[in-house]
């Protein structure tokens, strides 16, 4: 009886202590660690909302987000930013172009104040902008160590790698790749359109030809293959933003422990199969084959020719990169093409200044990309999209 008796002594005393060690780390973490930081950045000068820890300031952005749903249906406008973001665009008439926002217990700076970035950037040299290690955890399998999450030497490294795979004779190498994927889009509109089909969903249509175009020019993918990376690499990104709706708040991972576990096996999956490709390349390298003009085949020989001085990339890095290029480029430019025939179907005095001006410069034939530079109000066009997009 006396072991029994001091066995359950024991065990209260540790529940206690433990429960003790949990709650008092919960309530630093949560509260005691951001107030005295909220605290610090406000003697510091910057302004913003007042956040309520742990959550931040999400409650208020979610509540903003529904109010505009809401308010906004079947309503085309150019103030994209006001649309999108109507926190960001209310706070910003509060507190100006600078200001701090907080996404759980992480404090986050918004900037929209181009001089400011511009003696910042000449400040870090482009090294070190003190990237949230919250979203290097949350965006692990999307990114891994590729160029957007890594910092100081490692980010001259990986830029001396990829920087000379974007040059415009090699973009233009690529060309062919994204022209017939776009070509073989716009036949199959035709023939809907024939054929008295009364709607396509053209947002969807041009993400998928973006992400085949994508897989192409990265990859050097067949469309079945590409495809397969495709869906996978979108899978993970959806499970991503589905999993973690509270960026920043402390335990939020366990809030959908699934999703973060699917969006993990995703992940390896993709890994596997690009780490086979990478291998696949190296064997075929090592036998004295050309290496292949796609992002993939160029960051592959830049890194063999820099291996000599230690700045190559692992086949690891080149993974991420790779999903890196998909993710970063796949999204925005879909998003914004799809903006862009919104516009265009608005002002169709617009599109018949444009199509004329293609078929005197270009004809009906191939495109000649020296000839890109000749399509004047085709460049107007482009601009004003971009300051419809970025400056509202």
């Amino acid at each position: 009886m006396g072991v029994f008796l001091l066995f359950q002594i024991f065990f209260t005393i540790a529940t206690i202590s433990f429960s003790l060690h949990f709650f008092s780390t919960l309530i630093f973490s949560c509260w005691v660690l951001p107030i005295r930081a909220y605290k610090k950045i406000k003697k510091n000068g910057f302004t913003g909302p007042i956040p309520s820890f742990p959550m931040g300031n999400i409650t208020e952005m979610k509540n903003s987000m529904n109010i505009n749903v809401s308010s906004s249906l079947n309503v085309v406008s150019h103030d994209i930013h006001s649309t999108v973001f109507p926190y960001f665009a209310r706070w910003q008439k509060s507190y100006g172009k600078l200001f701090i926002y907080w996404l759980g217990t992480e404090p986050f700076l918004y900037v929209a104040e181009p001089e400011f970035l511009k003696n910042m950037s000449a400040g870090v040299l482009g090294k070190s902008w003190g990237k949230p290690k919250v979203f290097k955890h949350d965006r692990e399998p999307m990114f891994g160590s590729g160029l957007v999450m890594v910092e100081g030497d490692e980010w001259v490294r990986h830029r001396h790698v990829i920087t000379p795979a974007f040059s415009p004779s090699n973009l233009k190498a690529m060309a062919s790749l994204m022209v017939e994927p776009t070509t073989k889009m716009l036949d199959q509109w035709a023939t809907l359109i024939n054929s008295g089909y009364p709607e396509i969903d053209v947002e969807r249509e041009i993400t998928t030809t973006a992400g085949e175009i994508i897989a192409r020019t990265s990859f050097g993918l067949s469309y079945q293959n590409g495809n397969k990376v495709f869906e996978k690499l979108r899978a993970m990104q959806i499970t991503l933003f589905n999993s973690n709706r509270y960026v920043g708040v402390p335990f939020s991972k366990w809030m959908c422990p699934k999703k973060n576990l699917e969006a993990k096996r995703l992940g390896k999956e993709i890994d596997q199969l690009l780490l086979s490709i990478i291998d696949a390349r190296k064997k075929s390298l090592d036998i004295g084959t050309s290496p292949q003009k796609d992002l993939l085949g160029l960051l592959m020989e830049g890194s063999l020719v820099d291996g000599r001085s230690g700045k190559s990339l692992t086949a690891r890095e080149l993974v991420d990169e790779c999903k890196t290029f998909f993710f970063g480029g796949h999204e925005t430019t879909a998003l914004a093409l799809t903006w862009t025939l919104l516009l265009l179907a608005m002002y169709p005095d617009w599109q018949n200044q444009l199509r004329d001006e293609i078929k005197q410069v270009i004809g009906d034939g191939e495109i000649d990309f020296t000839k890109l530079a000749d399509l004047k109000k085709v460049n107007t066009f482009t601009i004003s999209i971009y300051l419809d997009i970025y400056l509202y």
